[in-house]
């Protein structure tokens, strides 16, 4: 099984990408190399000592159910399967961190009780597809370079919970494949979402599909950010339709040969711009167009753009954007930056006069990052801070000042 070919494109890009960029060739030698001799795998250990692990024995059903899912994967590395007490309909995986190890793939009991089979074997399918992703030996380094994530910089953090996400939809996929029923696909999401039974009302798998349709043209009329590690149910459902009307699940049902699925791929990117989306409140449109706008037009002040105002720029533009340096480049593109810039800032004093200040400063630091501060500069600053922010002569001179102290450190040399 051609298993690059099942994923999501935006996943495997973005997985690839931040493996490179977080060197994982290297960082994994150094995790493997640093680890201390004799050093046990505490999570096997753990779940031993207080979970209950299926066996043939104890859990003859169970464990063909579970070994029947990783067959159907055609996924040859060894798992445990274990049940923890808890009432949460849950399931995780952690990778083995050593090549002798087993992976381990851990099912809430809550979960055992309430999902069926077929249920059960979506579940149990999605969490392989994360090994066979390898998305879980890439949160690893990821773990491993930021075990505090909010000392990770916001460009990284946002494009590292958009392959979170999206990871979630590739490892759907392998759960519909060990278990291709749609109708069971959607009553394990309603589950998730109420923690009920099906068997408590009666449950109709087309009529929640369609609700969830109705709750995808909502998130589309309004595009608010939603702060959750994995995609809302309505994406997930829909994404997963889509699949299993796809030319690319008939090739796999078919054993043939996976090819591309440009109809499938256009769909599903539709359905992605959903989980871009990084902005609070409308307002948030103009900030970020404020930000690239104003960025562009004070870093070319001296006709030098430099790196580190480059830099700058995108640190403050990945508060709004997954996608900074292509929100930027579009923009440059567009040939009316002075003009986009004039309907941001019109817009946001409209709205929040006082933003004005905050607004100025992040002008002055775009400045200031190249640590050098030339006359063609000033100068800028003081046009725009009268022209477009209403302010002062002194008003600009001790905003000015104020960011000076803040954070300007003169270029050493020349």
């Amino acid at each position: 099984m051609d298993y690059d070919k099942i994923r999501i494109d935006l996943e495997a890009s973005l997985s690839k990408e931040l493996f490179e960029l977080f060197e994982g060739n290297i960082v994994s030698k150094i995790m493997h190399e640093g680890k201390v001799e004799g050093d046990s795998n505490s999570s096997q250990s753990i779940l031993e000592g207080h979970s209950f692990k299926i066996t043939p024995k104890l859990a003859s059903k169970l464990y063909d159910l579970c070994v029947s899912v990783q067959e159907s994967l055609r996924f040859e590395e060894k798992i445990d399967f274990f049940i923890t007490n808890s009432p949460e309909t849950n399931c995780s995986v952690i990778s083995r961190r050593e090549p002798d190890q087993n992976h381990l793939i851990m099912i809430k009991s809550g979960l055992v009780e309430r999902f069926d089979d077929d249920e059960l074997r979506f579940v149990i399918g999605h969490e392989i597809g994360h090994l066979i992703s390898k998305n879980s030996e890439l949160m690893n380094i990821i773990d491993f370079i930021f075990p505090i994530a909010e000392r990770a910089p916001i460009i990284f953090q946002n494009k590292i919970a958009l392959w979170q996400k999206l990871s979630e939809l590739s490892a759907d996929r392998y759960g519909y494949i060990a278990s291709p029923k749609l109708d069971k696909c959607i009553s394990n999401f309603f589950k998730l979402a109420s923690g009920l039974s099906t068997a408590r009302i009666a449950f109709e798998p087309n009529a929640y599909l369609d609700e969830m349709d109705k709750v995808l043209e909502f998130f589309r009329s309004q595009p608010l950010m939603i702060s959750t590690s994995h995609p809302v149910n309505p994406v997930r459902i829909k994404a997963l339709q889509l699949f299993s009307e796809s030319k690319l699940y008939n090739q796999i049902v078919k054993h043939k040969t996976l090819e591309a699925d440009p109809k499938l791929d256009e769909k599903i990117n539709e359905l992605i711009q959903i989980l871009l989306v990084l902005e609070r409140s409308n307002l948030d449109v103009h900030r970020r167009q404020f930000i690239a706008t104003g960025g562009l037009i004070v870093s070319g002040a001296d006709e030098q753009v430099t790196l580190e105002e480059l830099n700058e720029i995108i640190d403050v533009l990945s508060q709004y954007t997954v996608f900074p340096k292509q929100v930027l480049d579009e923009i440059y593109a567009s040939g009316k930056v002075m003009e986009i810039f004039e309907a941001s800032v019109q817009a946001i004093l409209r709205q929040n006069p006082s933003e004005r200040y905050m607004m100025f400063e992040f002008l002055v630091g775009v400045a200031l990052a190249d640590k050098e501060f030339g006359k063609d500069e000033v100068d800028l600053l003081y046009r725009l801070g009268e022209q477009y922010f209403g302010l002062t002569p002194k008003e600009i001179a001790q905003r000015v000042g104020f960011v000076i102290q803040q954070q300007f450190i003169p270029r050493l040399f020349h």
